[in-house]
């Protein structure tokens, strides 16, 4: 890695203390997975499983990282780029930087530090001993935490609409903590900082789901808090940073379809290339118990953008679920490589994998489906299974579907349940929705 590694390990280290997760000598395929799909979620850039293995030196490989993945690391510790992150690593070394003076001035000093040093000497051992008294005293006046302490931390939804606050309630107090953080989401970069004895904060969402709030003190996760904040129905909007632009609920339902057309999309994103830029289409309620661990899932849909406002042309169907979440793409064909599944325990890399079944011809309709059972999960398109992996574990309730493109696309019908009943169904072709 060459003359990066320094900062690479400086890097490492700033996220390893954001993510807070357990000793990083202990990760295993799940975690770095896990990572990965938190980089892109933050950056919209895929990082592979080896790629972070390499980072982190799980895996032996000497060719530093390409500026594509260094600009990505830096974007999710909230630097613009790569070279923002190492400048503003050498300022926090240059306060400690070492004496890099020649030996000739380093003697002289060392010679004028002898010449004056029994001059001040009485001085500086009274002084010396009165700071001692009054650290003591302070040190004896000091709060010690309670070794019994613990943390209050709730939560309460404000409105029914988006975007929506939350007014958390929380009581650190006991641990006399130097620093306390609220963090909305598994997301570092949601993280804000609140008054060690204060017992009120509250917090901004701009998009819909299940979160899992963290209160942190000191650095350590001391509770957490769910937070569920649904939709009334389908809410669309495109994603820009800080604030997305919402979409009238009206104007997202057009000829017989759920979604937005390519000159809409251009007006609002306020540019004719869509590349990079995505609408999403949230629905995210209680879907009357409905499990992750056995439960179907179908949706009728298409990007409708064309080659050149759109490379790529993807789109991504996500499941939501109170633990975790089922992510599955797809793309104009050429473009599998940059495709990625995430499963709700690891992440499938299309640079790794052979996903040329996620490759579309978004010229008609395309017929998704998903199901989970008996710890399988199950991929079709059009009636063909294209993807098959065993699960061990469930993403827990399902609690949304979000849909998105990359640019504008349109949805026909979706459909959710289990063995027994549909929970959900929408047909937008047809007047009348269940």
């Amino acid at each position: 890695m060459g003359t990066e590694k320094p900062y690479i390990l400086t890097w490492r280290e700033l996220a390893e203390q954001a993510l807070n997760w357990e000793d990083s000598g202990n990760w295993g395929d799940y975690d770095f997975e896990k990572l990965s799909e938190l980089i892109y979620e933050k950056t919209n850039t895929r990082l592979s499983m080896s790629t972070l293995k390499r980072i982190w030196g799980k895996v032996k490989y000497d060719s530093k990282p390409t500026i594509i993945t260094l600009n990505a690391l830096a974007r999710f510790l909230d630097f613009t780029d790569w070279r923002a992150f190492k400048k503003n690593a050498d300022a926090e070394r240059s306060t400690t930087a070492p004496d890099t003076s020649t030996p000739e001035i380093r003697i002289s000093r060392m010679d004028k530090k002898r010449r004056n040093f029994f001059q001040p000497v009485a001085f500086t051992l009274i002084g010396g001993l009165v700071l001692y008294l009054l650290l003591s005293l302070v040190a004896k006046r000091q709060p010690v935490a309670d070794k019994n302490a613990s943390a209050k931390f709730e939560s309460r939804v404000i409105s029914d609409n988006m975007p929506n606050s939350v007014v958390f309630d929380y009581d650190a107090s006991g641990f006399h903590a130097d620093s306390v953080f609220i963090q909305q989401s598994w997301d570092p970069g949601r993280r804000e900082q609140v008054a060690a004895d204060g017992h009120q904060h509250t917090s901004i969402y701009y998009v819909p789901g299940y979160f899992n709030a963290k209160l942190i003190v000191d650095g350590k996760v001391k509770k957490e808090h769910p937070v569920f904040i649904k939709t009334k129905g389908w809410l669309g909007l495109i994603g820009k940073e800080p604030v997305p632009s919402y979409l009238n609920a009206d104007s997202i339902r057009r000829d017989g379809t759920l979604g937005i057309s390519p000159g809409s999309f251009a007006r609002i994103n306020g540019s004719p290339v869509f590349n990079g830029s995505w609408v999403y289409f949230y629905n995210v309620r209680e879907f009357n118990g409905l499990n992750g661990d056995n439960f179907s899932f179908e949706t009728t849909l298409r990007n409708t953008s064309t080659p050149e406002q759109s490379s790529c042309r993807k789109l991504e169907i996500e499941i939501m679920g109170s633990g975790n979440a089922i992510s599955i793409p797809l793309s104009d064909k050429g473009c599998i490589a940059a495709l990625g599944i995430y499963t709700g325990e690891r992440f499938i890399s299309g640079k790794e994998t052979d996903l040329s079944a996620f490759g579309c011809d978004f010229s008609g309709f395309q017929r998704l489906g998903c199901a989970v059972n008996h710890h399988r999960l199950v991929i079709s398109l059009n009636g063909k299974q294209i993807y098959e992996s065993a699960v061990s574990q469930g993403i827990g309730k399902i609690t949304g579907i979000r849909i998105a493109f990359e640019g504008a696309g349109e949805i026909k019908k979706v459909k959710l349940g289990d063995d027994d009943h549909v929970v959900y169904q929408e047909d937008f072709t047809s007047p009348t929705h269940r």
